[in-house]
Parts: structure tokens; sequence; C-alpha cells
């Protein structure tokens, strides 16, 4: 059931659903959509091997944009505060991805890099990745939507012009991870492989969604990601729901 799902994986932070996605109670199906975009990159298993707990938030993830994705579902949770009933619904996995994300062109993948790179989103996404990093430039470009070790000098100057501002204090990641640094060499060793890697064993243009073509253009790190999802989370069976009341919160 999606309750015990999102429950299970999230805990106490499961009591709301819209937390969850970083996103207000009465956000836009767009910023719906957005928030389950940088939600779904964060804790995606293959950027966090080393959790244990990725795999189920990833899929968790999915449920809770199914539901708040959907008037009627989302009508439901609202006025009741519970999860909401879907008995006899069959949730195939990869009929969902398929509808959830449209059809990729390089034409869209411009488009969207043109609004967000660049833009004031990004910015805050950089800062708050900075904060959360302790100031490491590595997490900040691992972070943030659509980076890749070739914008970590951008990012950096964003950074060093928020410190001299003010808005953000000086951390100790900064210096051990800057322009220069042993990390920072390290960094562009490896993307450099890596893009040498992808270029050579590059496919052909597949059908897969927006955000998986973004981060395999931009990073070349994901090849084939909506194909590892429906491996690993495709379902055919029918996982029935139950109305369950949302966990308080603590």
């Amino acid at each position: 059931m999606a309750s015990d799902l999102i429950h299970a994986a999230f805990g106490k932070e499961s009591a709301n659903l819209y937390d969850l996605l970083g996103v207000s109670n009465d956000a836009s199906p767009a910023q719906i959509r957005k928030g389950y975009y940088k939600a779904a990159l964060r804790w995606h298993p293959d950027k966090n091997q080393g959790c244990k707990d990725a795999t189920q938030r990833f899929q968790a993830l999915g449920e809770v944009h199914h539901i708040l994705s959907d008037p009627d579902l989302r009508a439901e949770y609202d006025a009741t505060g519970c999860y909401p009933s879907q008995e006899g619904l069959e949730t195939d996995w990869r009929t969902y991805f398929t509808q959830l994300f449209k059809p990729v062109t390089k034409e869209r993948i411009s488009e969207f890099e043109k609004q967000y790179v660049g833009s004031s989103e990004e910015r805050k996404d950089v800062l708050r990745a900075y904060i959360e990093g302790s100031g490491d430039i590595g997490y900040i470009v691992d972070n943030v939507m659509l980076a890749n070790e070739g914008d970590a000098a951008r990012f950096e100057d964003m950074v060093v012009a928020a410190i001299a501002s003010g808005e953000v204090d000086r951390l100790p990641g900064l210096a051990r991870s800057g322009k220069g640094s042993a990390q920072a060499k390290k960094r562009q060793r490896k993307a450099a492989k890596e893009a040498s890697e992808a270029k050579r064993t590059a496919a052909p243009e597949r059908g897969i969604s927006e955000l998986a073509s973004a981060i395999r253009s931009r990073q070349e790190r994901s090849q084939g990601f909506l194909a590892q999802l429906e491996e690993r989370y495709s379902s055919g069976t029918k996982r029935p729901r139950t109305a369950k009341k949302r966990p308080a919160a603590a």
C-alpha cells in the first residue's frame, strides 16, 4: 500500500506529503512536478549507492507524486488527511513513468536548460547545496539539477559572491574543494573519463523521461535511466490500497 511504503521510507516526515516534495499545500501541478523532479534526483539509487534508504525513498516519492498529481486523489488527501484508497487499482510502473514524462527531443532539453541554468532558482539550489554540503563544491555539482564538473567554477563564483554580500557564511569545505584544490583536479579527471566513455558507448536516443535525458545529456552518468527504473521497479501485480490515517507529526 502507498501509505505503508511512504511511512516506511520517510517515517515522521511523511506527516505531510507536500513537505516531501518541498512544495506548499497550494502548489500548482507544475510546482508539484518540479518538486518531484528534485526529490527524485536527490534520492535516485544510482546517486546514493551507499545509502540503504535511497531505493525505498525513491519508490515512495513516486507514490507521493501519483497522489498529489491526480486531482481526485489530491482532493481526498487534502480533505481527509488520509492517504487515498485505490482498491483494485493496478499500478504498472512502466505505464506510470511513460505517462509521467513526455517524449524527449533535443529542442525540449535545450528549452529546459535555458529556463533553469543561470536562473534564480538554480542559484537558490546552489546555495542550499553549499550549506547542506558544508561548502563542498563537489557536493554542489552532484546535487544541483543538470550540473556537471564544467559548472563547478560558475557555482563557486556564485558562492563567493553570496559570501561577500553576507548572504551565506564561508564554510570549511570551500577551501578544500574550490578552484585549484586537489579535490577539484580529481573531479575534473573523473568527469573527463566519464565523458570519454559515454561518448564511445552512447546509444541512440530513446523515449525516456525529460529529467533522465537532461541528466544523461549534461552529466552523462545515468545511461538508460528509464530502462533501469522499469527493470528495478516494474510491477504487473495489483497493489490494493486502503485509506490509512496519516501519521501525526511528533
